[in-house]
């Protein structure tokens, strides 16, 4: 017994359960454990399951927008030779739906690929023909058309800010990114990237903007 004391007590490495062993500084020479690697902007997951909702709507509001003016040819030509002349209306107006018909296609490949960064040319496509006749609404005084294109702008806005929340929610969802919240602040005295994770990479401002109002959105 009074062996295996001494034993113990000559060898460091023998203690009580409840006591624990300092860590051993690392060897001379020897390399500091490695850092997670960088996320590549290739695997970070973007795609939100609701998505498809997002494509799906942009999908049947431009195939929409293609079948009326099939049908109702006359009509759109005339419309539009109330903004931009009769001579070249019939013209504009093929213009107008050859565009919308890629920006269909965008929308289309968007949800084939699962990528939500092809539904940014249909929307940023839309409104930015919503506030060209918004802009052309006011030369002409066509007032009651101007409120009709301004909520059509504003809902294809909301649209974009909801996609790109989506895409925020996915990427924290999954991993390769994190809430800002979620980054350890830097010490007094220590440069600002510090802060920062070598793994998941921080979602930007604007993303953080996008996900909180997405997350107060009411849930069923």
């Amino acid at each position: 017994m009074a062996m295996a004391m001494a034993s113990a007590g000559a060898n460091p490495e023998w203690t009580r359960p409840d006591q624990r062993l300092p860590e051993r500084p690392p060897a001379d020479g020897a390399a500091p454990p490695a850092a997670p690697p960088p996320v590549p902007p290739s695997a970070v997951q973007t795609w939100h399951r609701m998505h498809y909702a997002v494509g799906v709507f942009l999908v049947a509001y431009g195939v929409a927008g293609l079948l009326s003016a099939v049908l109702l040819w006359g009509d759109r030509r005339e419309e539009f030779g109330d903004y931009f002349g009769s001579g070249n209306a019939g013209t504009l107006l093929v213009l107008a739906k050859a565009v919308e018909a890629l920006l269909v296609a965008a929308a289309v490949l968007g949800i084939v690929r699962r990528r939500d960064v092809w539904f940014v040319p249909p929307l940023t496509g839309w409104m930015a023909g919503f506030a060209v006749v918004a802009v052309l609404d006011v030369v002409n005084g066509r007032w009651g058309g101007l409120l009709q294109h301004l909520l059509y702008l504003a809902g294809f806005v909301v649209l974009l800010f909801v996609s790109y929340g989506l895409s925020a929610k996915a990427q924290v969802s999954s991993g390769t990114a994190v809430r800002a919240g979620a980054v350890p602040a830097p010490a007094p005295g220590e440069p600002a990237e510090a802060g920062q994770v070598d793994g998941p990479r921080r979602l930007t401002r604007t993303q953080e903007l996008a996900l909180s109002a997405l997350n107060r959105l009411p849930r069923r």
